[in-house]
């Protein structure tokens, strides 16, 4: 088995430079210092953000991506045989990693119940449906939802999670937290609210507990209002085509 961990970092303080920089700076270093004794090559995905990558490679998407398209980004720029997508502020274990890899021969498995960290055989995503790769790009969908365009793909095959106190929540900080996977101290900030991105949470659903009808309602509603709103974005550059298109194809020779 061999591992290509993406690390992922996402803008949380867009309107705050000095912030969004202490904030990547920190979980950074902590990462660093853990991966050191891992021998497991690492890739850092900045999702719509920048900031010293302490000599990481680094794949860096100028507008933040969704967290499906970003699970996408890691299939296709695998290195290894199977690929590890890290948040930022997650650190896998000594444990973890030497459970990760007992689990060799395994299509896809997370290592806590809420699937922060996910383990793919590279390839995996190489049947998943037109229609959701189109969707994945919805970058509106944030994280709370747009991970569920390719949990289909995981469940076919056998999605699971290898923690064995895998229902329990830990204590410090509250979250799904385990033997495998730990959060690295510090504050944890919800990336998905600062950004005002959409959660059924939001229409009075907690964990997804409603109907198939009223959840394909929901989310129709929620890609109504955000299509709305990137077609007004995007009808607002309509003199930026009709100024510069031939500019573009036409540049002045200049010796």
């Amino acid at each position: 088995m061999t591992l290509h961990c993406f690390i992922c970092a996402t803008v949380v303080f867009p309107d705050d430079p000095e912030a969004e920089l202490r904030h990547h700076a920190y979980f950074l270093h902590a990462q660093v210092a853990a991966f050191q004794k891992t021998g497991v090559p690492v890739t850092l995905i900045q999702n719509g953000c920048e900031f010293p990558s302490l000599g990481l490679p680094v794949i860096r998407n100028p507008a933040p991506k969704s967290l499906a398209y970003n699970y996408l980004l890691c299939d296709a720029n695998c290195a290894g045989d199977y690929w590890v997508f890290l948040p930022e502020d997650c650190r896998i274990t000594t444990e973890g990693w030497e459970a990760i890899r007992k689990r060799s021969g395994r299509a896809c498995f997370a290592l806590a119940k809420d699937p922060k960290c996910l383990v793919c055989r590279k390839g995996i995503f190489d049947g998943l449906a037109p229609e959701a790769r189109a969707a994945s790009d919805l970058n509106f969908l944030g994280k709370e939802i747009s991970h569920m365009l390719v949990r289909g793909e995981l469940e076919k095959q056998g999605f699971h999670c290898i923690s064995p106190d895998w229902p329990k929540v830990s204590e410090e900080p509250p979250l799904w937290a385990n033997r495998y996977l730990e959060m690295i101290p510090g504050v944890h900030p919800n990336a998905n609210i600062l950004r005002r991105m959409p959660a059924l949470d939001d229409y009075g659903i907690s964990g997804y507990k409603a109907g198939a009808a009223r959840i394909e309602e929901l989310y129709a509603r929620i890609v109504r209002d955000r299509i709305g709103r990137l077609s007004a974005e995007a009808l607002a550059c309509k003199s930026l085509i009709s100024r510069f298109g031939p500019v573009i194809t036409e540049v002045p020779y200049q010796d």
